[in-house]
């Protein structure tokens, strides 16, 4: 009797473990709060504290590519025309300060990105 109730505790503890691993514990925490965006970029401002791309459809926005981001091949990201995938940090109230009156003017954005990627052209 006393074997069976260990097997049993066994059983329900490494079930509560996989529900926490596979339900929503550990894996869902890494890309919590991340916003994914994707399109033609439409709009290329810069600024004092990085380059604000705007982003058109199907994934749209504006987004503030800062000294943090990484940006993979093709590097194609600072002209508007190419197509790029990526995702994004909200801001948090940080917006892009535009360099036009000595990087007063904010330009609110809606996150700031942490991993984009273009086309070629």
């Amino acid at each position: 009797m006393k074997i069976s109730k260990i097997y049993l505790v066994m059983l329900l503890a490494a079930a509560l473990g996989m529900i926490f691993f596979f339900g929503g514990g550990y894996l869902k925490a890494s890309g919590q709060g991340l916003i994914p965006f994707g399109g033609r970029i439409l709009v290329v401002e810069y600024c004092c504290n990085g380059v604000a791309i705007t982003v058109g459809a199907p994934r749209p926005g504006r987004f503030l590519i800062t000294s943090g981001t990484i940006i993979f091949p093709f590097y194609n990201v600072f002209t508007p025309g190419p197509n790029v995938l990526g995702t994004a940090l909200p801001a948090g109230g940080t917006p892009c300060f535009e360099a036009v009156a000595f990087c007063l003017v904010p330009l609110p954005v809606l996150g700031i990105v942490s991993q984009i990627g273009s086309s070629a052209f």
